[in-house]
Parts: C-alpha cells; structure tokens; sequence
C-alpha cells in the first residue's frame, strides 16, 4: 500500500523499552517538522522489567507494572491530529540531550526515582500545566489509511544499503502545526530493508488464523530516512509473556504470583539480579516455603563488585534460602561456557543412561507425576553436574537471556557477530559491515538460551576489549557502516555496557542526538550558528559506557545499590572503588515516579 504526503519522512526506533522510549522522545522534542518519529513496539503499554521479580511476588500490583505510552511526546511542539489535552501528566524531562551520568534510570532491580535533577524540580510546576495526549495506534490504522507515511525523497526498496540519504534540509519549512503528528505504533517488526520496515498487525487471537487469512492484509511497509534499532533481547522465563495488551499482561503477572502461592518447594536457577530478587522476595512474603537458589559460580552477580555478593548472601542467609553454589545444571552440558541444551521430556530417570567413571551423567531435568491424589500436578526432579539431585514443585530459570537479533540478522548478516548474536556497532553506535566471516551465518538461528550461567553478560562484558581494539587501532582501516541505522541496549555490542536501563538510557541519548545532527546539519540542532558547511562530515557523538552500577532488592524491606566509583578514603593510598550503599525498599518500589519521568504519564489511575 502506498502513502504519500509531501515533505514528511519518517525517523523509526524499533523497540520502545528504556532506550528505545528514551531516544524517541529526545527525537520527538527536537525534530524539525519535516521528521516526525514512528515508535514501533509490540506491547501496547511500557514493560518496566525492574519492577516484574516484585509484582510476581506480591499481589496487587500488576497493573503498575505495565505504563501506557499515550503522554511520551506531550512535551514536544505541538502537531496537527493530536488528541485532547490531558491533564496532570509530569514535565520532567531536561530540554538538552546532554544529560549528568547520575540522571539516568538505574539499570537493575530498582527503581528510577531520581532520572535527572531538574526532573525534580519541575515536578513543582507539574499543576500549573497542561499536556496533550499522544497517538498509539495500530497497524490496523496504517492499513486503513488514516495515517501519512511518505516515501518521497527515500530511495526505493532496492536501493544500495549504503546509499546517501537525504537529510531533509531542502524541504521548505513549515510550522509544526503543519507536521505530522509522532505515533506510537503498537505491532509486531517482522523485517527491514535499508529504507522500509515492515511492521505486522497483532490479531485478538493469535493462536487462531484469521477468517480470509488468503486474502487479509496485515502488513505494514514504513519507509525511514533513519532508524534506531533498540529490540532488546529475549528475557528469561520468569520475565517473559507472550501477551501484548496490558489486560492480558496483567493476567499473565497474577498467573505467575499464583503459581508462586501456590508451590512449597521452588528452586530457582541463576545469581544474578532476578534470581536473587526472586529468591528474596519470595521468602520474605513466604517463609514457611522451601526456596532453593543454583548459580554456577562461587560469587553472586559476578559482573558486580564482591560486597554486592557480600550483601546478597548475607540477607539471603538471614531469610532462609537454601544457597547451592559453584554448582551447573546437568543439561547444561558445555555451554559458551560449555553446553547444548538437551531435552528429555519423553525420558524417565530409568530410561536415563547410567552414569561413567562415577560421575552423573548430565542429562536430566524432567518433570514427574506428583504421588498422591493430584496426579496432574507436576514435579521437577533437578540434578547438577556435581552430583546433587533436587525435585521441586516449581522451577524458575532466571538465566537465558538472548539478543533479538534475528531482524537485524536477516537484514545484514554482517552486522551480527555469529558467535555474541550482538549487533555490532561503531562509538557512535552506527551499525557496522564486518568482512564476511565475521557476520552470522545463514540463515539465522539463535543461539539456545544457556540456563544456568551467565555467558551473555560475560560475552558483552569479556568481549568489549577485543570489540574496542578493533575499532580503535590505527593499523585497522575504517569499517563499513550504514550512515542512517543505529542499534542500541540490550542488542548492541556497545564496549561492554552491560544490559541496564541506564546504559540503553544513554545509548539512546547518543543515537538521537547524531540523527539531529545528521538531519539538521548542526552539531546544536536548535543553533543555527553551529552548522556544518556542507562539504565537511557532521561531527558525531561517541557512545562511552557508563560505570557498571545496580540497584538490588535483597527482601526485607531492603536495597543494596552499587554506584560510580568514587576515592575510598577508608583505604590505603585512597583507591578508586564502587560505592555501595543499603537503603529502604518500599513494596510498590516508588512506581508512581517511573510512571511520572520515564513516560511522563498520569500516575492518578494505574490501571488504564
């Protein structure tokens, strides 16, 4: 289907979590009205993840957990088709992209109740103004013609990946009352070219067909001029939900708090942020419960500093979870680490091979009839490599996460490291071209989720040296890049940040102020005494990981947080180190202020 309004081209961002979100409104504030930003995500409403080990846990809560998306572009100018105003929404977000490093949204298992400053002091004048409700619209809306998506002035869908865009700057200028309106548009990516995306509509009900599946269009093809691919990465179990609408994810929390409620024996696997969240949380709420927790290594949340270890386990200990540690699970058999995931549903322990030279052999997670009346509920029986057997009313992997690559991937195999399946990308977080050998294989597979260790974080964090290296050798020539297509967060093999809201935060700050650049031809788009002539490149921004720093729930009310470095005066010689702190939690984990700065919605009825 072909849209076409003169003099409108579109700036895409391709997942709408912590950075994709972020960079969209940093593009929606400052976009000139000859752009105008497409959000496209597949939730109808913002997943904040840091809050989801909690509400699992303790009900009552769910639907604070899922943040609607309507008031993310109240603050830029005004364009035409917006919908009424609504009040009470906050004015919390900075006018410039350049932000202090402790203005970011802490990436873990916490809150955000301190994004920037200024935020917090224009919580005052937050009564005394009025914003306007944005668009969120389906793919259904696009089809029906409703909205203009131009594709003048965008090179066709057969165009060289690394063609020369157009920056738009030899569009007549036009109020912004004349300019599209940004949008959010709520579907599924299911491909991209160097200048389309196309985007596909969700059905009510997806397990079923659609009547004239022969015939329904419910497609989408949207052209850009640039793109910000921000898709995140596959979460573990505990995290993940197949539901898009905030209804059903509703239901899909409170399904899990049940299953909680109603088990006595939990094992949980992996040390991270969400196992130790979960194990915490669930013995804090559930004493009397048997509550089990695997990692693999001697120290938990390994990418962190030790006393964060020292915390964890201590308040572990103290609630009464039974810690195994420096134990693998059995079907984790060489994984990056060392292993193929292997599966035995149709396996029984007697049918398992016996073990050789007296070690067990690791083969078997399996679940088993509970004895007794309940014959349909089931049991897991766990076994390690290290010889100890465990059997469970619930299970709960809380590793496994994996990059969502696989778009990316199929676009430009190039792009994704056949070994990470992270998107690599430039300091100024353009996607790179590697040589052929290094880009996935054909066709693209994903890597099976490792289930019990953390090798995805080690690959982003243990790689960054080599990645960086690479880029930064004189003796290295510049790689091939698309000039127009970004990829940030979780995705992007961005020089060992680690997967935090904070880190996507600033990559997307990144990426959207080298876009306005890009666009406006300014290194300050809002000056033009700063343009670029136009012989010369646009100076971009480069991307510089931020120091590693959590915010951990640890049950009980508490938080242990893990901040910048800072001179450790109780030391000798006074050495540079994280700064760790304990602070009090409180149950809802002060949610109504990510709904007020990070979405800048209405925190007054959560359940729309």
């Amino acid at each position: 289907m072909n849209f076409t309004k003169e003099g409108t081209k579109n700036v895409i961002v391709l997942g709408g979590s912590y950075g994709g979100m972020h960079a969209a409104m940093v593009l929606a504030k400052k976009l000139p009205p000859s752009h105008r930003v497409i959000l496209v995500e597949q939730n109808s409403h913002f997943n904040h993840l840091y809050v989801f080990p909690r509400f699992t846990v303790y009900p009552g809560h769910e639907h604070k957990a899922f943040v609607p998306y309507t008031s993310i572009f109240s603050e830029s100018e005004p364009r035409k088709k917006t919908a009424s105003p609504i009040l009470d929404a906050s004015n919390l977000h900075a006018q410039s992209t350049q932000r202090d490093m402790k203005g970011a949204p802490l990436g873990a298992a916490g809150v955000e109740e301190a994004i920037i400053e200024d935020h917090q002091q224009l919580l005052e004048t937050e009564a005394k103004t009025t914003h306007r409700e944005n668009k969120v619209v389906d793919v259904a809306d696009i089809l029906d013609d409703k909205l203009h998506l131009n594709e003048s002035d965008l090179h066709s869908e057969s165009a060289s990946p690394l063609h020369t865009h157009t920056n738009g700057t030899s569009h007549a200028s036009k109020g912004f009352q004349d300019a599209e309106p940004h949008l959010v548009v709520c579907g599924k990516v299911i491909s991209m070219t160097s200048t389309h995306v196309t985007v596909r509509q969700h059905h009510p009900h997806q397990d079923s067909k659609p009547k004239n599946r022969l015939w329904a269009i419910d497609t989408a093809s949207i052209p850009y001029s640039h793109l910000i691919y921000a898709l995140g990465s596959h979460m573990p179990d505990p995290l993940r939900h197949d539901t898009y609408s905030k209804e059903k994810s509703v239901s899909w929390m409170r399904d899990a708090h049940q299953r909680i409620a109603q088990s006595q024996e939990i094992v949980l696997v992996g040390g991270g942020a969400l196992g130790v969240e979960l194990a915490s949380d669930i013995k804090t709420l559930f004493p009397e419960k048997d509550v089990t927790l695997i990692h693999s290594r001697k120290q938990l949340l390994p990418n962190f500093d030790v006393r964060i270890h020292e915390h964890a386990l201590a308040q572990l200990k103290k609630l009464g979870v039974n810690l195994v540690l420096g134990h693998r699970l059995a079907l984790a058999e060489g994984c990056p680490m060392g292993s193929n995931v292997q599966h035995f549903e149709k396996q029984t322990v007697k049918d398992a091979e016996p073990s050789t030279a007296g070690k067990p052999k690791p083969t078997i997670i399996q679940p088993v009839l509970q004895d007794g009346t309940d014959e349909g509920k089931m049991r897991h029986r766990i076994r390690t490599t290290l010889g100890l057997e465990l059997e469970c009313d619930l299970l709960l992997l809380c590793t496994g996460q994996q990059p969502n690559s696989s778009i990316m991937a199929n676009f430009s195999p190039q792009s994704v490291s056949r070994d990470t399946r992270l998107v690599n990308v430039m300091r100024t977080l353009q996607v790179m071209i590697a040589d052929d050998q290094d880009g996935a294989q054909q066709p693209f597979e994903a890597v099976p989720p490792c289930k019990d260790c953390d090798c995805f974080v080690d690959h982003k964090t243990g790689g960054a040296l080599e990645h960086t290296h690479v880029l930064d050798s004189h003796q290295v020539k510049q790689p091939r890049f698309y000039p127009h297509i970004y990829a940030i967060g979780d995705v992007a093999n961005a020089f060992g940040a680690l997967n935090a809201g904070y880190q996507a935060w600033f990559m997307g700050e990144t990426a959207a102020a080298n876009i306005l650049r890009d666009i406006t031809r300014r290194t300050d788009p809002e000056d033009p005494a700063t343009a670029v002539p136009e012989n010369e490149p646009v100076p971009l921004e480069e991307f510089e990981p931020r120091p590693d720093m959590i915010k951990l729930t640890i049950g009980g009310g508490k938080i242990v947080s893990q901040g910048a470095p800072e001179q450790d005066e109780s030391l000798p010689g006074k050495p540079m180190r994280p700064t760790i702190s304990e602070t009090e939690d409180t149950e809802d984990m002060y949610i109504e202020s990510v709904w007020k700065n990070m979405a800048l919605a209405d925190p007054s009825d959560m359940a729309k």
